[in-house]
C-alpha cells in the first residue's frame, strides 16, 4: 500500500468460499476477488474491482475505512493473469461443469485443452486424473498421478490440499498404495497438519493394517491432542480389535 499525500492506494483482495460439485466430487474452493483501492477522503475508500487480467470491471464501491479494513487484505505481490492463464482457467471451469453433469467425454476434452496450454497445471492434471477414476480408466489415472509427482510446483505449501484430495479419491477407488504416495507428498509440504496423518490412518485401516492405522492416529493426536475425530476413530478401531480377540 502506497501513501500519496493523505491518500492510500494499492491492490487488495476480498476472500470468499464457494462449494463446487455434489456428492463424491463436492469440494470447497477459496476465491480471491482483486481490486484497486484508493482513499478519497479521511473516512472513505474507493474500491475498483479488477478482472483476471488486472483491468477494471466497471464495478466500484465506496466504503468506510473501517469496513474496508475488515473485508480486504493487501496483496503486495499482485500479478494479473496472462491471456493463456485466463484461457486455461476457462477450460478447467468448463470441464468441471461437464463433469458435474456426467458429460465425461466433454470434460476430458476440456481438461486436455487446458493441458495443451500448460502441461504442468496441477488443477488440470488433478481434474483429469480424478475424472479417469470416475470413468473407470484406472491405467490412465495411474499415469496422470505418476506425472503429477514429477511436477516441481507440487512442493509448495499452497498445493498441499491437492495431494490431500488426490489421496481421498485414490482411497475411495481402492488405490491404496497410490493414496499413500500422495499423502506422503502432502506431509512433506506440511508436516504439522494432523488431518493428513488421520487420512493416512484411514488408508491403512481400509487395507486391514490396524496396528499401523493406530500408529498414524497417534501421530495425528501428538500434533493435536484435541482432534476429536481422530480420538473417536481410534476408540472405534480399538473396540473392534478387542471384539476380534
Amino acid at each position: 500500500m502506497q501513501a500519496s499525500g493523505n491518500n492510500l492506494e494499492g491492490i487488495f483482495y476480498e476472500q470468499s468460499t464457494v462449494t463446487l460439485g455434489t456428492g463424491a466430487t463436492k469440494k470447497t474452493q477459496v476465491l480471491k476477488n482483486y481490486c484497486r483501492a484508493e482513499q478519497i477522503d479521511k473516512d472513505s475508500i474507493r474500491v475498483i474491482y479488477l478482472d483476471q487480467g488486472g483491468k477494471p470491471t466497471g464495478i466500484e464501491l465506496k466504503l468506510t475505512i473501517d469496513e474496508f479494513v475488515k473485508r480486504f487484505t493487501l496483496e503486495p505481490n499482485y500479478k494479473p493473469k496472462t491471456k493463456e492463464e485466463i484461457l486455461l482457467d476457462k477450460h478447467i471451469a468448463r470441464a468441471e461443469k461437464h463433469r458435474e453433469r456426467k458429460e465425461f467425454n466433454s470434460a476430458e476434452w476440456e481438461y486436455s485443452s487446458a493441458l495443451k496450454i500448460d502441461q504442468e497445471s496441477l488443477k488440470a492434471n488433478f481434474g483429469i486424473g480424478t475424472l479417469y477414476m470416475e470413468m473407470g480408466e484406472e491405467a490412465k489415472a495411474r499415469e496422470v498421478f505418476r506425472k503429477i509427482t514429477e511436477i516441481d510446483a507440487i512442493f509448495e505449501e499452497q498445493n498441499k490440499h491437492i495431494f490431500n484430495e488426490f489421496g481421498i479419491n485414490l482411497r475411495k477407488a481402492g488405490m491404496y498404495d497410490e493414496a499413500l504416495t500422495h499423502y506422503s507428498k502432502a506431509i512433506e509440504i506440511s508436516p504439522d497438519d494432523e488431518h493428513l496423518y488421520f487420512n493416512v490412518a484411514r488408508v491403512y485401516f481400509e487395507k486391514g493394517d490396524i496396528p499401523t492405522a493406530i500408529d498414524w492416529l497417534d501421530k495425528a493426536l501428538s500434533i493435536n491432542p484435541d482432534f476429536d475425530e481422530a480420538k473417536r476413530f481410534k476408540e472405534s478401531i480399538e473396540k473392534e480389535k478387542k471384539k476380534a480377540l
